[in-house]
């Protein structure tokens, strides 16, 4: 602790079941990146996974023409938003509908705030739109439901190993081959499943406590446009709204 610059930690567990430590303070980040690198070193080879998680936001950058890559959009969104360009995720680059590229990015909060305030960034030759897309409700990589993780999941039905566009098995969404979308989750309910999991379209029922009023069935919305985000499973800092900088132990 004394090497780190460390008094004290605060303790919490993470909706996967992992020991989330937070460290508080304006020198959080480095202290927690100081502390994950020496514990990692420490507990190599045992089996314990050490992980750096972080606030993060998603969003959606369009605008972008046909010269520009993932790669790209990712090192102008760390410049823009004065962060690491390996804290920025990103998918691929998708056609929308006015032809141009579209492209999912996950980058951390205080970096998307930044960047979404000032509305574009300029990547390549074109000024490209940049908007922060809605939270995203905690999703299963098993069954893919919402409300709980993996870690947590009771359901009977294992759809981890099926394609989040087509509903198929044996390949992944960035690499479907299917020309029309199948909810693999909306199929297995009986309802419509002409999108892609995790869509605007895509509305599972939530696991309802013993003896709460019943909604009536939503009615089939439209398929979103531009490219759907596939479902993630934030832990500590991201799901409940914790203090500080954090690393989490599972």
């Amino acid at each position: 602790m004394a090497e780190v610059g460390l008094e004290a930690l605060t303790y919490k567990r993470a909706v996967t079941g992992g020991l989330l430590m937070q460290i508080p303070g304006p020198e959080g980040a480095a202290k927690a990146d100081t502390l994950a690198k020496k514990l990692e070193e420490a507990l190599q080879g045992t089996g314990v996974k050490i992980t750096r998680p972080c606030k993060r936001a998603e969003l959606r950058v369009t605008g972008l023409d046909d010269s520009v890559t993932p790669a790209e959009v990712a090192d102008a969104i760390a410049a823009a938003g004065a962060c690491r360009p390996e804290e920025v995720r990103t998918g691929q680059i998708r056609s929308s509908s006015s032809g141009l590229g579209t492209l999912w990015v996950s980058c951390p909060l205080l970096a998307a705030n930044t960047v979404a305030k000032a509305g574009r960034i300029r990547v390549g030759w074109a000024s490209a739109r940049v908007e922060v897309l809605a939270a995203r409700p905690l999703q299963c990589y098993r069954c893919l439901q919402v409300g709980h993780v993996r870690q947590r999941c009771t359901g009977d039905v294992d759809r981890s190993g099926r394609c989040y566009n087509c509903g198929a098995s044996g390949h992944t969404a960035g690499k479907c081959p299917a020309e029309t979308p199948n909810c693999p989750l909306c199929a297995d309910l009986g309802r419509p499943a002409g999108h892609r999991l995790g869509s605007k379209a895509c509305s599972p029922p939530t696991r309802k406590k013993k003896g709460a009023r019943k909604e009536a069935p939503a009615a089939a919305a439209a398929t979103e446009v531009g490219p759907a985000r596939p479902p993630t499973e934030p832990t500590g800092p991201e799901k409940e709204g914790g203090q500080g900088e954090a690393m989490a132990i599972e």
